[in-house]
């Protein structure tokens, strides 16, 4: 998709304390092995804070930076990835009452660690057809991974800890500082039970107690699937990658040289290389990647923070393109093209 009037106008994000991987190590929370060989420094820790309203304290950053403020937002589109709160609830309605946001519209998006990416899509299709008075768009996610269902020290390939964290964007049709140049979404179905692996559809892990081992699953799937269509599962993911990101760079009529930063889920360096930015030709000192190690993968935060700290610190320039990437299970993979029109004030 290459939407036309699309800009961020906005964006705030929420994050709190660090607690450092070295101390997990000691406490024997996080394996000493993984944490020599993947170069994680720390981890985002929320404590007891709900998300909604780490993703309200974003959202009052992004709007307050955006010129319409909360006045000027017709839908609020909230994303997560782990509980929010009371199931059969609305987490999405409960910001916009913190926010003071009525008379528009809303609703939760479920796209794992793509859904403000998922977000940005959906938002671009929907603002031309806001009403005048309300012509922008909010979109929130935020998560809290301090649970006995989960072991964030140990919830992702090659040491990937899971964090706490909460990021929020206004879309505007009528300027911002940076333009929505693309957006390519894609869905490869043939890796979806790599995040399923053995576990029952019914009943779910969450109202069964059971907890959540996504690198076990990810471990079952690998011993029974060695290749799919002559390709390696690890291959296969990255071809997967390199496909959308490369099909959202040619929608936006630019090269993958003229890209400035790439922003892809908080990793290790050698994950980061290999299936994004070595299939992409460019080096992996494009990527923001020795930032997210102080950070940890904060699901569908993780290209907002990085996007806010590279205009907070002087790393970007009017004229600049931004590729913004996830992947998430399903396997799902999307991608967005920025260009940074001018440095907002508050950068």
């Amino acid at each position: 998709m290459k939407p036309a009037n699309v800009f961020l106008a906005g964006l705030g994000c929420r994050l709190p304390s660090a607690f450092a991987a070295s101390e997990a190590v000691a406490a024997g929370l996080y394996d000493p092995a993984v944490f020599a060989e993947s170069a994680l420094r720390g981890v985002l820790v929320a404590g007891t804070e709900p998300a909604p309203d780490m993703a309200v304290e974003a959202a009052r950053v992004a709007l307050d930076r955006s010129p319409g403020g909360a006045a000027s937002i017709g839908t609020v589109l909230h994303a997560s990835t782990f509980y929010q709160g009371p199931e059969m609830w609305s987490p999405s309605a409960y910001i916009m009452r913190e926010l003071g946001i009525r008379g528009a519209g809303g609703t939760e998006i479920r796209n794992g660690c793509n859904g403000m990416l998922t977000a940005v899509e959906l938002g671009a299709g929907l603002l031309s057809h806001q009403s005048d008075d309300r012509p922008d768009i909010l979109l929130t996610t935020a998560d809290n991974f301090n649970s006995p269902l989960i072991n964030r020290w140990d919830s992702g390939p090659m040491g990937v800890i899971a964090a706490d964290a909460a990021s929020s964007v206004v879309l505007s049709a009528t300027g911002g500082f940076a333009r929505v140049d693309a957006v390519v979404s894609r869905v490869y179905p043939e890796f979806e039970a790599m995040a399923r692996g053995d576990e029952p559809l019914f009943p779910p892990t969450g109202s069964s107690g059971r907890r959540i081992d996504v690198v076990g699953r990810a471990q079952q799937f690998n011993e029974r699937v060695k290749e799919i269509d002559g390709v390696s599962v690890g291959d296969g993911i990255a071809i997967a990658c390199t496909e959308t990101a490369r099909a959202a760079v040619g929608e936006a009529g630019i090269e993958v040289s003229d890209l400035r930063w790439v922003l892809v889920p908080n990793g290790d360096e050698a994950t980061t290389r290999n299936c994004v930015m070595e299939p992409l030709g460019l080096d992996v000192s494009r990527s923001q990647w020795e930032f997210g190690c102080g950070i940890g993968h904060a699901s569908a935060s993780d290209q907002f923070i990085a996007l806010d700290h590279l205009l907070r610190t002087g790393q970007l320039a009017a004229g600049d393109h931004v590729l913004l990437f996830g992947g998430a299970p399903g396997w799902s993979a999307v991608a967005v093209v920025l260009t940074i029109t001018e440095l907002p004030a508050w950068a």
